[in-house]
């Protein structure tokens, strides 16, 4: 279990020091802590089940264990770092005549990274999706159809009216965040790259909002709670979510979405505004950290 020195200080028992000897209550205000405090030396004493900290020459805290379990706010913590983007981590070949051994590290890869590229598998879409789609579950079809075919001359779909049907570049984004229940899992399959271009780059966001809520509690709060509206309009569809960016389920990281190309306008309160816009920022500025993403060319 972890602390933050200001709040072992602020709950320090010490009579005198921090707690009233006649009545037992606090006599200093948290305000009053510098923020970044430290002691000068700090021991658990096994033998008497007490943590203690030397604030000082003439101020000693003694903690005892039980106090400190029931009230821990940080058990099990582990702390975020920043997202490494190694593409030899999540790349594998795929080898027919080790199957299984394929979809274990398919699994491996998609539960500790997020994502996974497979090379040289073959060209069959309904086999490639059996590799990736759990027991009782179907693919979730849009408005784009069941499988999206994505040509560069545009000749398979009708709903071509949305910037991935154009030469623009696009950014890191994620599909669908204008439905209610956006799929699980995208699989993104290359028959043939166009005759230039083909650059791809992937960044895991749930693990980038980790590391923001581990540097920038108040983006991340913000990212968290304040809902903005996700609105797609097309000549033959229309479809608008309201939600944050980052929907969490207690402290566990559910989902993200994030498109900058389908947010409607934002709409808060005057006070919050450049707040969420730095929120945004902050946050953004870890997805297109460079060291943080992973690189490679659709082939």
């Amino acid at each position: 279990m972890d602390f933050h020195y200001i709040w072992l200080r602020h709950n320090c028992p010490t009579i005198g020091k921090s707690v009233h000897p006649k009545t037992g209550e606090r006599v200093v205000d948290c305000a009053e802590i510098p923020s970044n405090i430290e002691p000068e030396q700090v021991e658990f004493v096994d033998s008497e089940k007490k943590l203690k900290i030397i604030w000082s020459k003439d101020h000693t805290s003694s903690f005892d264990l039980s106090y400190l379990l029931a009230n821990a706010y940080g058990k099990n913590r582990i702390e975020a770092k920043k997202p490494q983007g190694n593409v030899d981590d999540i790349e594998i070949v795929y080898n027919k005549d080790q199957y299984e051994a394929y979809i274990r590290s398919c699994s491996e890869r998609l539960k500790k990274f997020g994502l996974v590229i497979v090379r040289n598998r073959s060209l069959d879409t309904e086999e490639i999706i059996k590799d990736f789609l759990p027991c009782g579950a179907s693919v979730v079809e849009t408005h784009f159809g069941r499988i999206e075919d994505l040509r560069t001359n545009n000749a398979t779909n009708e709903n071509t009216d949305q910037l991935g049907y154009t030469d623009a570049a696009i950014n890191l984004h994620t599909d669908q965040p204008f439905i209610a229940d956006p799929p699980g899992m995208q699989l993104l399959q290359c028959i043939r790259r166009a005759d230039t271009g083909g650059a791809n780059t992937l960044v895991n966001a749930a693990h980038a909002a980790a590391y923001l809520r581990e540097i920038d509690p108040n983006a991340y709060y913000l990212l968290t709670t304040v809902p903005i509206h996700f609105h797609r309009k097309q000549k033959q569809f229309t479809s608008l979510h309201v939600g944050p960016i980052i929907q969490t389920e207690g402290d566990e990281i559910k989902q993200i979405r994030h498109s900058y190309f389908t947010l409607a306008p934002f709409n808060f309160p005057f006070w919050l505004t450049t707040a969420y816009y730095n929120a945004y920022r902050k946050y953004a500025s870890i997805l297109y950290d460079p060291q943080c993403q992973y690189r490679v060319t659709l082939d």
